[in-house]
């Protein structure tokens, strides 16, 4: 249930609102930009917190209710503001009401993220448990998308989904936490490092590293595509309109996607399916390229094809971090906690989204794009659509060649370094 809800924060966060502040708002290219950088960097801290401190929380409501409830409460704080703005809103209770939001939802997902993690430890279990919460997410981005193509009289699409996510997290969240108990706060006392944890596992071996560098690509990823995608359509293909339909189908096609490769289960190892998909996207970003201006079909054909792997790869990496999570468990370490990992490997993907997509904005100006005035729009291929383009190539390049060095080497192992005998017992349950 958080998750459907979530699909729509996630979508009116990446896709509709750098356009909303543009063209509702009215804010020049500039300010956009930082202001959602400001949204990409403001989950960091929140996640680190939450990750190196959910695991225990206070003992009264349980330490999963006790973030959940947190949350919640300045997400809805932050979204209720975000739909009372206007054109003579102040800058500072723009950026207030959007970091409100932020925090509030990165503080829900570290909680709803550890506690998928924890629900089982067998292969195929999580598999489900990650491909059904990938499915529900999907399925709540083309009802959220649905919204955003409806055109629901003078709402933008970001207010009227940002409306539905503020009045739907509460009741999923309320849901979640009267249907599926929480787990006991561990005793173990609180450490100075404690809120360290998370990044000290990007670092704990050179298998978390390639992880880590893999879930950061995917994050810049994600940002460039998911940002650049209304501009790409509105201005560089000439085709006003056609973005939240595009949204739809590439919603629609995910979902299909997804279905696809929870049937698959354990039979294709997370690793080839990343390799796989790494691969697509690579040739879904050259053909971008040379999309033609003005032609729908090519446009949803694209579109299409880029949905049906637009999950799957998020959905590998969580896969991998969750056997990262088994083997630290079965090795003993007492620091094998879910929210830790779950934070500490979704940090990465957060800061380089967020740096990616400042690298993004710094384009549109280098080259003079700016939607709220319409500057820029004679000239639009060079920043609207060939860099967008050149990114994707570059990071699909970059993870291509992370993914084929992990595959190459002893898993979980550091590269040319043997394992005392209980070690090689872990290796070979992993594999």
């Amino acid at each position: 249930m958080p998750t459907w809800v979530f699909a729509g924060y996630d979508l009116a966060r990446r896709t509709f609102l750098a356009a909303y502040l543009s063209y509702d708002l009215g804010l020049p290219i500039a300010v956009v930009g930082w202001l959602v950088i400001l949204a990409g960097l403001a989950a960091i801290p929140a996640e680190m917190i939450a990750g190196a401190l959910c695991d225990r929380g206070p003992g009264r409501f349980g330490p999963r209710v006790s973030w959940m409830l947190c949350g919640t409460a300045l997400l809805v704080a932050g979204g209720v503001t975000m739909l009372c703005l206007d054109r003579a809103s102040s800058l500072s209770l723009v950026a207030l009401a959007l970091v409100a939001l932020v925090v509030g939802w990165a503080i829900c997902n570290v909680t709803h993220g550890a506690w998928a993690l924890e629900a089982t430890r067998d292969g195929a279990g999580r598999a489900r448990v990650f491909g059904l919460r990938s499915l529900a997410g999907i399925l709540g981005t083309v009802a959220f998308s649905s919204i955003g193509a409806l055109h629901i009289g003078h709402w933008s699409p970001f207010a009227a989904i940002l409306l539905v996510v503020s009045v739907g997290a509460p009741l999923a969240h309320a849901g979640l936490i009267l249907f599926v108990p929480d787990r006991a706060p561990l005793a173990r006392a609180r450490h100075h490092d404690t809120l360290l944890e998370p990044v000290r596992l990007l670092f704990a071996d050179r298998e978390n590293s390639r992880l880590a560098a893999l879930f950061a690509l995917n994050g810049a990823h994600t940002a460039v595509t998911g940002t650049a995608y209304l501009y790409l359509v509105g201005t560089a293909l000439a085709l006003p309109g056609w973005g939240p339909t595009g949204v739809l189908v590439q919603s629609a096609c995910a979902a299909i996607g997804i279905a696809a490769a929870i049937a698959c289960g354990t039979r294709v190892p997370p690793a080839r399916t990343l390799q796989a998909v790494f691969w697509v996207n690579l040739l879904l970003a050259l053909a971008l390229i040379a999309l033609p201006a003005g032609r729908p079909a090519a446009l949803m054909l694209w579109t299409a094809s880029f949905g049906l792997v637009s999950a799957v790869d998020f959905m590998a990496l969580r896969l991998l971090l969750g056997e990262r999570l088994d083997l630290a468990a079965r090795s003993g370490d007492m620091n094998a906690r879910a929210a830790a990992h779950y934070a500490g490997f979704h940090l990465p993907f957060n800061l380089c989204g967020a740096l990616a997509t400042g690298l993004l904005f710094a384009g549109y100006r280098l080259f003079g794009f700016d939607p709220a005035t319409s500057q820029g729009a004679e000239h639009p291929y060079l920043s609207v659509q060939l860099m967008p383009a050149l990114c994707a190539v570059l990071l699909m390049m970059a993870s291509i060649r992370i993914v084929r060095t992990r595959s190459t080497t002893t898993p979980n192992t550091p590269s040319g370094k043997s394992l005392p005998t209980g070690s090689k017992l872990i290796a070979a349950e992993q594999l």
